[in-house]
């Protein structure tokens, strides 16, 4: 006689927020399709406090007539859960992804906005949306005085200079902490205007931003990453509470920076294609983590009459870096990493651990490609002026090497000198191996 095994359905029998809570780590489609299991799930969806649309669940691979059924049902998809929603249930999350991931061009612009502005009705607490820009231009004052958001992040397709700016009227997030950007044109009275109605953000960060703006003054923030965006102006940043700092892959070529008042600051890395330390690193004395790194050199000055002054013994107008422990240095040029060194040395009496990466040559520079050679011999002097420099450093620890797999002669040569000079002291040399 054969055996059954009769199964119980223990999951159907748990309180509708556990099933509520286990839906909401599904795509909202997913979630929707669970309502087959059996009558308890039928409508558990509408009730779901995580809601996620993505039209690229939607998308076959394309053709354009396949294209435009997909968004017609895509639309009519996120239309129909929201419309069908129990309306007093507030919602934790609203993620909408208009993009097909196979084409970004393939945008569900038909009546996204009107899905987006239904979802604003349920007072969402975080608030995503990557969309065609013109939607997200339509929908820009609904976010901006939803007082319910607690986060909000906007992603639409790359920005040009003379696209139109974000233009904020009026602003009402009491309750917002952090904000996130992607190919926004942003200009002084965006800043104003946002800073103004968002007294608790604590988090801004900006990805492929153009930013016209002069001055990013708050009194509340305490993390700012501005990640491949591009200065037209010199940005002065006013933010006394600042704990971390992120710059990297700015799209300048020499971008200044003068951050002013930051006592608060704790870690800062700044990555472009030139960087002019004595406007970037402006008296930060609480400094425990700074990471700067450059394509083209890094260098400190002061500008007086449109003369020059380089100078070779820290920042003239800066403090020292007394809680700096954590130093890492980057450029694609050996003598213009070796110069930037002591600039930092001099001013960081307590640094305990020194990293530095020689980055892989820029193939835009239309220079002379030099032998390793070459290029000691040029950057040899430059490179005894700092390795003095680590014998003052009474509680240096560790040198740390960065190997990028395209400059792995130079960098083995480096480490072969500093292995020779520190061999007497206890101080010692690790190589970090990356393929960047």
């Amino acid at each position: 006689m054969e055996n059954y095994v009769t199964g119980t359905d223990k999951i159907s029998d748990l309180p509708d927020d556990s099933l509520t809570h286990i839906l909401s780590y599904l795509s909202t489609k997913e979630a929707v399709q669970t309502c087959i299991f059996s009558k308890r799930w039928r409508s558990t969806w509408t009730s779901l406090p995580v809601l996620r649309f993505d039209y690229g669940n939607f998308v076959p691979e394309a053709t354009k007539r396949k294209h435009k059924e997909s968004m017609v049902k895509f639309v009519k998809f996120v239309r129909g859960v929201l419309q069908n929603r129990e309306r007093l249930l507030s919602l934790d999350t609203f993620e909408f992804c208009g993009h097909a991931p196979q084409d970004p061009c393939y945008c569900a612009d038909l009546f996204s906005s009107e899905c987006i502005l239904l979802a604003l009705k349920f007072n969402p607490l975080a608030f995503s949306v990557c969309a065609c820009r013109q939607v997200i231009l339509d929908c820009i004052e609904p976010i901006f005085t939803c007082a319910s958001l607690e986060s909000i992040s906007l992603e639409c397709a790359s920005v040009s200079p003379d696209a139109k700016f974000l233009d904020l009227t009026a602003v009402n997030l009491p309750h917002l902490k952090l904000l996130e950007l992607h190919s926004a044109n942003v200009d002084d009275n965006f800043f104003k205007i946002l800073l103004s109605g968002c007294p608790v953000l604590e988090e801004l960060k900006l990805c492929y931003c153009i930013l016209h703006a002069s001055l990013l003054s708050s009194e509340a923030l305490t993390s700012l990453v501005l990640k491949c965006c591009s200065f037209q102006n010199k940005l002065v940043i006013s933010t006394p509470n600042l704990v971390h700092i992120d710059i990297y892959h700015a799209q300048s070529d020499g971008v200044r920076l003068s951050m002013e008042t930051m006592r608060s600051l704790r870690a800062a890395r700044i990555q472009c294609l030139t960087v002019h330390v004595n406007d970037t690193v402006k008296c930060s004395k609480g400094l425990l983590n700074l990471h700067v790194s450059s394509t083209f050199g890094i260098s400190a000055h002061t500008l007086k009459s449109d003369q020059r002054k380089v100078t070779r013994n820290g920042f003239p107008n800066c403090s020292n870096f007394k809680n700096l422990t954590s130093l890492q240095l980057g450029c694609s040029d050996l003598s213009h990493l070796f110069n930037s060194i002591p600039l930092f040395l001099h001013k960081s009496p307590n640094l305990e651990k020194l990293s530095l990466q020689v980055f892989p040559k820029n193939i835009w520079l239309n220079t002379k490609e030099k032998s390793i050679e070459e290029e000691w011999r040029d950057a040899k002097s430059k490179y005894e002026k700092w390795r003095d420099a680590l014998l003052q450093l009474k509680h240096l620890e560790v040198v740390e090497i960065v190997n990028c797999n395209e400059r792995m002669e130079i960098v083995n040569k480096l480490v072969e000198e500093l292995s020779s000079f520190l061999k007497s002291t206890e101080i010692k040399i690790v190589i970090v191996q990356t393929s960047k």
